[in-house]
């Protein structure tokens, strides 16, 4: 029966992409050390510190993408508006 002693690291079975995006998150994760070592379940709640930075990280993408979204609908509502135009004019012929 294989009491899991003999396993060794399971990081170490991950691919070098996976470890390293797996060591970005567990860093950004210390910094609510003294949160997650307060809890009772020291484990799992440093699991949940490691989602809220996950959230961050998507908020904070979402941010750059809808602030991207913005520049390029600025830019193309030129162009609407010139095509509109364009389409009015030759509709009259």
């Amino acid at each position: 029966m294989d009491n899991g002693k003999d396993r060794g690291d399971w990081k170490e079975n991950l691919s070098a992409e996976a470890e390293q995006s797996l060591n970005l998150l567990l860093e950004a994760t210390r910094k609510h050390r003294c949160a997650y070592k307060s809890a009772e379940n020291i484990q799992i709640a440093q699991v949940w510190c490691a989602l809220v930075e996950q959230m961050r990280m998507v908020d904070k993408l979402e941010q750059r993408v809808a602030y991207i979204e913005r520049i390029l609908d600025s830019m193309f509502k030129g162009h609407t508006n010139e095509r509109e135009a364009l389409l009015k004019g030759l509709t009259r012929f």
